[in-house]
C-alpha cells in the first residue's frame, strides 16, 4: 500500500522537475531575440531594452543571450570591456562571441592600448576566422593612397577657437572617437590628417584613462546612439578606420 501511493506522488514530482525545465530553456533568449533587441537599440529604445535587461538578469542571469545585451546596454566604457571580455571567457562559442571579442579589441584600440588591441585582435583572427571582424589590421593613424599624409613638422596645429572649428562644430551628446594619444601634438596631427581625409572637421577633447590625461581624436556633433553608430560604420566601411562610441 505505501508504494503504491508513493509511486504516483513521486512520479508527478519528476513530471513537474521536467516541465519547469523546459519552460526555463524555452524562456532563453535565442539569436534572433537578441537581434530583435538590437533593432530596437539602434532605433532610439536603449532605455527600454536597458530595463528590460535588468529584469532578464534576475530571471536568466546565466543567459548568454542576456549577458551579451548587458554588456551592449552598458554605459561606462570600463565596465562594458570587462562584461564582454567575460562574455568571451564564459561562451566562446556563441554565436555573438566573435562580435564581443572585437569589441574588447575596439576599447583598448579606443583608449590608446594598441598592442593590447593588436593582440586581442589577433586572437580573434585565429578563434573566428571567419568572423566578418576577422583578418583586419590596427591602423592608429589614418593613410590612404589618395591622401598624403601630413608630416608632423609641418602639420598645422587647428586650436579650439580656429575658424574652420567654429563654423563647423555643432551640438551633441555623442562622439565617434578614432584614436587616443598621451602627447596633445600628435592628437592635433591625426585631427588634421582626418579632417583633409574624411571632409569633416576632426576635434581634439581631453578623457582621463588610468588616472592619466588623454588627448582623444574623433566627430562630435550626434544627438544619439543611432546616428553616431552610423557615421561610424560608414567610416569603417570607406575608410576602413576602427571607432568607439563615447558620450560626454
Amino acid at each position: 500500500m505505501k508504494s503504491k501511493f508513493t509511486y504516483p506522488w513521486y512520479a508527478a514530482r519528476l513530471i513537474g522537475i521536467f516541465l519547469f525545465s523546459t519552460s526555463f530553456l524555452a524562456a532563453q533568449l535565442n539569436e534572433q531575440d537578441v537581434r530583435q533587441r538590437l533593432d530596437l537599440i539602434h532605433s532610439g529604445k536603449i532605455s527600454e531594452v536597458r530595463t528590460e535587461v535588468q529584469s532578464l538578469l534576475k530571471q536568466l542571469p546565466n543567459d548568454p543571450g542576456v549577458q551579451y545585451l548587458d554588456a551592449y546596454v552598458t554605459e561606462s566604457g570600463d565596465q562594458a570591456v570587462k562584461k564582454y571580455q567575460t562574455f568571451v571567457d564564459t561562451f566562446p562559442q556563441n554565436e555573438w562571441a566573435d562580435d564581443a571579442l572585437y569589441k574588447v579589441y575596439q576599447y583598448y584600440y579606443a583608449v590608446g592600448l594598441y598592442k593590447t588591441a593588436e593582440a586581442k585582435l589577433n586572437l580573434l583572427n585565429e578563434q573566428y576566422p571567419n568572423s566578418i571582424y576577422a583578418k583586419r589590421e590596427v591602423k592608429p593613424i589614418v593613410k590612404t593612397e589618395t591622401q598624403p599624409t601630413v608630416k608632423a613638422e609641418t602639420a598645422p596645429v587647428i586650436e579650439e577657437k580656429s575658424e574652420i572649428t567654429a563654423s563647423t562644430s555643432v551640438t551633441g551628446d555623442f562622439v565617434v572617437q578614432i584614436g587616443v594619444y598621451s602627447q596633445e601634438a600628435k592628437a592635433k596631427q591625426q585631427s588634421v590628417e582626418l579632417s583633409a581625409t574624411i571632409g569633416k572637421q576632426a576635434i581634439v577633447f581631453v578623457k582621463q584613462s588610468g588616472g592619466k590625461t588623454m588627448f582623444a581624436v574623433g566627430f562630435e556633433g550626434f544627438p544619439d546612439e543611432q546616428s553616431a553608430k552610423a557615421y561610424g560604420a560608414e567610416l569603417q566601411s570607406k575608410f576602413k578606420l576602427d571607432w568607439f562610441l563615447v558620450k560626454r
